[in-house]
This record gives structure tokens, C-alpha cells and sequence, in this order.
């Protein structure tokens, strides 16, 4: 996954001073966001490549390919199951996804992928996320309840990304690395650097953590970028 500092310093650059928030609205959402101070914007040109997708996400439904035509069958397969069984299946569903980063696909360093490149090619982390947010958006999900979240991994000091659903005051986690849906074991290991829907985007103060935390009691670290 290629975050870019540079990327996330053009958008701190770029949202108007008047756009600060306290630290409550963020927590209103996640206990990620817990003691964090937060900035939010509404205006999407602060991502191009979000707004990209949002302009192309429908799939047409006469198209041929068979993941295309699956993803429609998981969608109607899931419209009338309990919510969390939405959340927990479209998670399951779309982490049986090849796993590859941008430069293997499209040759350059970073490239979000819409819908159609997703479910053709795979993608990574943020590609993962996002394609899970447009279903469940397609699932019922308001903009309000999802957050593409692109965060730091304390413990392996790398960047990362995944969709963070709020259903019922509970948060669940939809990560490409775990099919375990559950935000519990999410909180310390990941500080975000922003979020975002088709609504607005939040970006945050204290991503940038100068040491990696490493959990004594696990040594396990999971491969950093994907």
C-alpha cells in the first residue's frame, strides 16, 4: 500500500482552518478516534482517485465477467440477512480475492481501483476496503455507518487500510488480512492518518508515531503493506 506523507500533507495543506472539529465528533464514531483531534472536509477533491471511483462505481449488468456476475449474486444472496451477517459475509466473500499490489496491475506505485478492476484483477489493501464499502452500500449501509480508514500498524510500522463499519453503537473491522470482523483487537494496534466516505473525509494529528509497538505476548507480525 503506498499511503504517501507527501499525499496526506497536500490534504492537510489543503483543508480550510475553519474545517477543525473537536475530538468529540471523531469519537462519536470509533473508539479508534479516541483521544485523537480530528479536521474534516466535505470537499472530495482532496482525493481524485476516491472521487473517481464514486463517478464510476456502477457495475453494468449485462457484463460478462464472472466475478462481476457473482458479486451481483452475493449482493442479492445477502439483501435480507441480519446486518451482521452482511458485514461478516461480504468480508468472508471478498477476501477470497487475489491479494496484488498496484505495480504488478496497473505499473505504477499507487492506483485505487473501481469496482470493475477490483473484482477482474484483486488489488491491495485500500482496494480490498473500498470495494467492501460499495457493497454494503449496495447492502443497505448508509454513507454515516462506513469509513474507508487508512491507518498506521504500531506494531509492524507500516501503513495500511480497511473499512471500519459502525452497526448498532459496535464497530467492525473488514480487513483483508483477517476474516474476524470483531474491532477489539483493532484499537491499539492501528492509529488513523484519515478516513473517509462519499460524504467527507477526516484526517487526524497523531498517525505519525515515531516508535513501533510490538505486543510482548505475540511476536507474530503480520507482512506490513497489504
Amino acid at each position: 500500500m503506498a499511503v504517501g506523507r507527501l499525499f496526506l500533507l497536500c490534504i492537510a495543506l489543503l483543508f480550510p482552518c475553519t474545517s477543525l472539529t473537536n475530538k468529540v465528533h471523531a469519537e462519536s464514531f470509533s473508539l479508534f478516534f479516541e483521544e485523537q483531534t480530528a479536521q474534516k472536509t466535505d470537499n472530495l477533491s482532496v482525493l481524485p482517485s476516491w472521487k473517481r471511483i464514486l463517478e464510476f462505481k456502477n457495475i453494468a449488468e449485462d457484463r460478462d465477467d464472472f466475478s462481476i456476475q457473482m458479486w451481483r449474486k452475493l449482493i442479492s444472496s445477502l439483501a435480507n440477512e441480519p446486518a451482521e451477517n452482511r458485514i461478516y459475509k461480504t468480508n468472508m466473500w471478498l477476501n477470497s480475492f487475489p491479494y496484488k499490489q498496484d505495480n504488478w496491475i496497473y505499473g505504477k506505485s499507487d492506483h485505487w481501483a473501481t469496482p470493475t478492476e477490483f473484482l477482474t484483477h484483486g488489488g491491495d489493501c485500500e482496494d480490498f476496503a473500498i470495494i467492501k464499502y460499495i457493497t454494503l452500500r449496495e447492502l443497505g449501509f448508509t454513507p454515516e455507518q462506513l469509513k474507508v480508514s487508512i491507518v498506521y500498524d504500531v506494531y509492524s510500522g507500516t501503513d495500511h487500510a480497511f473499512l471500519l463499519v459502525k452497526h448498532n453503537d459496535k464497530d467492525f473491522v473488514l480487513d483483508n488480512r483477517n476474516h474476524e470482523i470483531s474491532a477489539h483487537h483493532y484499537y491499539e494496534r492501528y492509529k488513523p492518518y484519515y478516513v473517509f466516505n462519499e460524504k467527507e473525509v477526516i484526517t487526524f494529528e497523531r498517525p505519525m508515531i515515531a516508535t513501533t509497538i510490538r505486543d510482548e505476548t505475540n511476536d507474530t507480525i503480520l507482512p506490513g503493506n497489504r
